[in-house]
């Protein structure tokens, strides 16, 4: 079990990481133009019965938890402790090139049915809703990549 939550971190780690490895300042569009983003990560169902993990990751400035105050320079690694609570909250601190959201969930123990989690995703760029996403996880059965990686520029 151990094992298995390492190796699902990293993964989700490096998806996001990976999509913003290949930008530096030098590729700025628009001279450093950017954009103040926020997503919100808001949870119902039987979640705590779940291993989750959310990575956010934002090139050019600093991502601040809302809920907590932390700040992580670049990118926010958010495990299943930090999502214990309902609704995560994440901002940049100042504006982003690059914006790119990554989560997944695997169930946490194989002995037990869990009942289904949902995850409604909203991220907002410049205070305006640009995209939602509703995610349902069932027990036993796993969402395509895709539909858990949002990336914005």
């Amino acid at each position: 079990m151990l094992m298995k939550k390492l190796f699902y971190r990293l993964a989700v780690c490096l998806c996001v990481i990976g999509g913003l490895v290949g930008c530096s300042k030098d590729d700025e569009p628009g001279g450093g133009e950017g954009a103040m983003y926020q997503v919100t990560v808001q949870q119902s169902g039987d979640y705590r019965s779940y291993i989750k993990s959310v990575v956010v990751a934002a090139n050019g400035t600093t991502v601040v938890n809302e809920n907590t105050g932390d700040k992580f320079k670049g990118t926010a690694i958010l495990d299943d402790d930090a999502l214990a609570v309902p609704s995560v909250t994440l901002s940049t601190e100042g504006s982003a090139i690059e914006f790119a959201v990554s989560g997944g969930v695997v169930d946490g123990d194989d002995a037990v049915v869990n009942e289904p989690m949902q995850w409604v995703v909203v991220v907002r760029k410049n205070g305006k809703e640009i995209d939602r996403k509703t995610l349902t996880f069932e027990d036993g059965k796993q969402i395509s990549a895709d539909d858990l990686n949002l990336y914005y520029k």
